[in-house]
């Protein structure tokens, strides 16, 4: 047989597929839920859902550098609802005063009507 016989190249080529199908099926996702749950840890919880028992108080989330400044929210909760958004640090100074006296309050009604 000639090195470039086509038959030959369709031979390699399905190998080298089948190949690459058993590599990847063969790899392991980096979390595994199942594997949590039977270690005995706890799954995480999912987006919006509090957890059991529910929490009380309120939270400050850590200060975000933005391209128009820092912000930072602080949510107020109650049996895991939130209850209170607002904004403690917020862009501040030229345009940025007009954005952020008009979006944020509308931003933490958004908050706590989606409840995320």
């Amino acid at each position: 047989m000639r090195k470039s016989h086509p038959v030959r190249r369709a031979v390699l080529a399905g190998a080298a597929t089948v190949s690459g199908i058993v590599l990847l099926l063969s790899l392991k996702p980096a979390s595994d839920p199942g594997s949590a749950q039977a270690a005995g840890q706890a799954p995480p919880a999912a987006a919006g859902q509090a957890p059991q028992g529910g929490v009380n108080g309120a939270v400050t989330g850590d200060a975000a550098q933005t391209q128009y400044g820092a912000v930072q929210v602080r949510l107020t909760m109650n049996n895991g609802r939130i209850t209170q958004a607002e904004a403690v640090q917020a862009p501040k100074g030229g345009r940025s005063d007009q954005i952020t006296s008009s979006s944020v309050p509308r931003l933490n009604q958004a908050v706590v009507a989606a409840q995320s």
